[in-house]
């Protein structure tokens, strides 16, 4: 899949509000390029065709899965688990990061409606966006 396709939405979106399309460096996703400065800019142009040509080089690219700092992520925040790489995704809520494995609270329940402690590791672990329902 590439860039284009994964984000197609949000592109139009953009391109129909008539305003230039920048990638946010840190988030690696398309915003309107009045909202960001060419800093943060992952295109790092000023203006012009150079912007357009690396905005057209960027839509065709693969779409990259960006990587998770689960060190980061609130506890109960929804993900998607799972252990055999060809099963579906499960949902669940994050409950910790811990020797480089994810922890999720036992039977999708979170922090706050568990009825123990129990924790489970997944092998493959994502998070959830609003479209995956």
């Amino acid at each position: 899949m590439t860039n284009r396709e994964k984000y197609a939405e949000r592109i139009l979106d953009i391109a129909c509000s008539g305003t230039r399309i920048a990638v946010e460096k840190n988030v690696m996703g398309p915003v309107p390029c009045k909202d960001i400065l060419c800093k943060d800019c992952y295109f790092k142009v000023n203006a012009g065709s150079r912007c357009n040509d690396a905005c057209k080089e960027w839509c065709e690219s693969e779409y990259v899965e960006p990587q998770i700092d689960w060190s980061k992520v609130p506890v109960d925040t929804p993900i998607l688990v799972k252990n055999i790489e060809n099963s579906e995704w499960l949902h669940r809520h994050f409950a910790k990061f811990e020797d480089g494995i994810v922890y999720a609270w036992d039977n999708g329940r979170t922090s706050w409606s568990l009825l123990s402690d129990e924790v489970i590791d997944w092998k493959y672990a994502k998070l959830a966006e609003e479209s995956n329902g």
